[in-house]
C-alpha cells in the first residue's frame, strides 16, 4: 500500500476535483426519479426536525420573526431578512429533535449544515423548490467526501461545525448562484472559519452544543454571500483543518472515497429515533431480545470506543439524554421514546433501570466502526439468566432501512410534537409532490401564521401509524 497522503496534497490538489465530484453527482441524482425522491426525503425529514423543535430551543436562539422576513424561523413564528440567522436557528433546531440523518463513514450529519443553508439562501433569493433541492444535494455531496476525506475528529471534538461549515458553503453557494469554480472558493474559505468545539459538552447536556452547528452554518452561508459579492480567494486550507481538527493525513482510500464519482446520499442512514446515533445499535439489541423491564436486575452493554464515551447514567436534561446509552437502553425496555421533547409518566421507571446499566468500551469492536456501529448487549434476569443481542446496524441504517411508509410516519410522529407549527403536515406532504418550479417561498408560508395561502388546496398524508 503506498503511503498516507500528506496534508498538503488534499489542500493543493483535491479540493477542486472534490467539490466537482460532489457536483456532479448531485446533479447526477437529481436528474433521476428516484434521486429526487431521495433528496426530497431527507428534505422532509430534516424540516420535520426543524418544525418539531418550536418551542424547545434554548433561550436566545428561540427567535420570533417578523410577518415579512423573507426567511421562514421554522422553529419560531414568523421570518427575518438576515439568512445567515434563520440558518442558524434551523440548524440549532435540528439538533434538538435529533431524529435527522447522516452519513456513517463521514461520522457526520452533512444534511444538518447543507439543508438549513440552502433554505434560508434559496428564500432569501425567491428561488424555487428545485434550486433548494439541488442546493441541499451538492452540500450534502459535498460535505459527505470532506467527511470521508478527514476522518474521525481528534478525541473530545465534535463533529458540528466542522467540515459541515463547507457543506452549508457550498449548499449557500448553490442558492446565490456560484458555479463550481465559485463553490470551490467558498468551500475552501469556509474551512479556514471551521469550528472545532467540544464533544463533552454535549453528553452534559450542555446548550451550548447547539451553538456549533447553529454558527458553523451561518458562517457558510456567509462565506457564500462573500463570494458572491467577490471576497478574494485564499491559500488551501484543508491541510490545517486536518492537522488541528482531525487526527492526521487522510489514507490513499479515503481519498478514493472522497472523489467516488458516484452520489452518496443513496448511501444514508435515518434515524428511528431522536438520539445520537452511537446509541441506536444499543438501543436495537435490546428492543430485540424482548426481556420485560420488571424482570432486569441489570444491563451491560459492550461497544465501540465513540460510543463508550456516551456513558452517563443520570443525564440531566433532554439533551443529555439523547447522548447516553444507559438512558435509551432503559427506554427501550419499557418501551418510552427516548428523545421526546415531552417528559413521559414513565420516565422514574426509566431512570431507575438507567442506573443499572452499564456502558464497557469493547477494542475488539473499534474495528467495526464506521463500517457498523457494533454492539453487544447482556441482560441479567431477576431469576439469574443472562440474555445477550448483538448489533451492528439499526432500523434506517442501509443495511437495515426502513420502509418509505415507515420513514413517512417518523416525520408525521415529530410534528405532532406539542408547538409544532399548524400547517407542519401539508408542507411535508407538498415537499414531497410539488414541481419543482414551486416558489420555495410559497411551501414555507404553509407554516407561517401571517402568510398562510388558504387558498391553496389541502393535501393530506396518509402515512401509516407506527406501533
Amino acid at each position: 500500500m503506498s503511503a498516507p497522503v500528506s496534508p498538503a496534497a488534499p489542500t493543493a490538489d483535491m479540493l477542486p476535483a472534490l467539490v466537482a465530484a460532489g457536483v456532479d453527482a448531485a446533479d447526477a441524482l437529481l436528474a433521476t426519479a428516484d434521486g429526487q425522491v431521495r433528496v426530497r426525503r431527507v428534505a422532509a425529514r430534516l424540516t420535520a426536525n426543524a418544525l418539531a423543535a418550536t418551542g424547545h430551543l434554548p433561550a436566545g436562539l428561540a427567535d420570533i420573526g417578523t410577518p415579512d422576513g423573507r426567511c421562514t424561523l421554522l422553529a419560531g413564528p414568523g421570518g427575518t431578512d438576515d439568512p445567515a440567522r434563520a440558518a442558524a436557528v434551523t440548524a440549532a433546531a435540528i439538533t434538538t429533535s435529533q431524529c435527522d440523518e447522516g452519513l456513517r463513514e463521514a461520522r457526520g450529519h452533512p444534511g444538518l449544515h447543507a439543508y438549513a443553508a440552502g433554505l434560508a439562501g434559496t428564500e432569501a433569493s425567491d428561488g424555487t423548490l428545485r434550486v433548494f433541492l439541488r442546493a441541499l444535494a451538492v452540500g450534502w455531496e459535498v460535505g459527505a467526501r470532506l467527511g470521508l476525506l478527514f476522518g474521525a475528529p481528534r478525541p473530545g471534538v465534535h463533529p458540528h461545525g466542522g467540515w459541515g461549515t463547507a457543506a452549508a458553503a457550498a449548499a449557500g453557494g448553490v442558492a446565490v448562484g456560484l458555479d463550481t469554480a465559485g463553490l470551490t472558493d467558498t468551500v475552501n474559505l469556509a474551512l479556514t472559519v471551521a469550528l472545532s468545539g467540544p464533544d463533552a459538552t454535549t453528553r452534559s447536556g450542555r446548550a451550548a452544543h447547539h451553538l456549533l452547528p447553529a454558527f458553523g452554518t451561518a458562517n457558510g452561508l456567509r462565506t457564500a454571500y462573500l463570494v458572491r459579492d467577490g471576497f478574494p480567494a485564499t491559500d488551501p486550507a484543508a491541510g490545517h483543518v486536518i492537522q488541528t481538527i482531525h487526527q492526521g493525513a487522510p489514507t490513499p482510500a479515503a481519498v478514493n472515497a472522497a472523489l467516488d464519482p458516484r452520489p452518496l446520499l443513496p448511501a444514508a442512514y435515518f434515524k428511528p429515533v431522536g438520539v445520537c446515533a452511537h446509541t441506536l445499535t444499543s438501543w436495537t439489541a435490546v428492543r430485540a431480545l424482548g426481556v420485560p423491564a420488571s424482570e432486569v436486575a441489570g444491563v451491560t452493554v459492550h461497544t465501540y470506543a465513540a460510543a463508550a464515551l456516551l456513558a452517563h447514567r443520570r443525564p440531566a436534561n433532554r439533551l443529555a439524554r439523547q447522548f447516553s446509552i444507559p438512558w435509551v437502553v432503559a427506554c427501550g425496555l419499557v418501551g418510552v421514546d427516548p428523545g421526546a421533547a415531552a417528559d413521559d409518566n414513565r420516565h422514574a421507571t426509566v431512570a431507575r433501570l438507567a442506573e443499572r446499566v452499564t456502558v464497557r468500551h469493547d477494542p475488539r469492536l473499534d474495528g467495526g466502526y464506521p463500517a457498523g456501529r457494533p454492539t453487544v448487549v447482556e441482560v441479567d434476569s431477576r431469576s439469574g439468566r443472562r440474555f445477550t443481542g448483538e448489533a451492528r446496524f439499526h432500523p434506517g441504517d442501509r443495511e437495515t432501512p426502513l420502509s418509505p411508509d415507515e420513514l413517512a410516519t417518523i416525520d408525521v410522529e415529530l410534528i405532532a410534537t406539542p408547538g409544532a407549527p399548524e400547517g407542519s403536515g401539508e408542507l411535508l406532504a407538498r415537499l414531497a409532490s410539488s414541481p419543482d418550479v414551486m416558489p420555495l417561498r410559497g411551501l414555507t408560508r404553509l407554516v407561517r401564521t401571517d402568510q398562510a395561502d388558504s387558498t391553496a388546496p389541502p393535501i393530506t398524508s396518509h402515512a401509516p401509524k407506527r406501533m
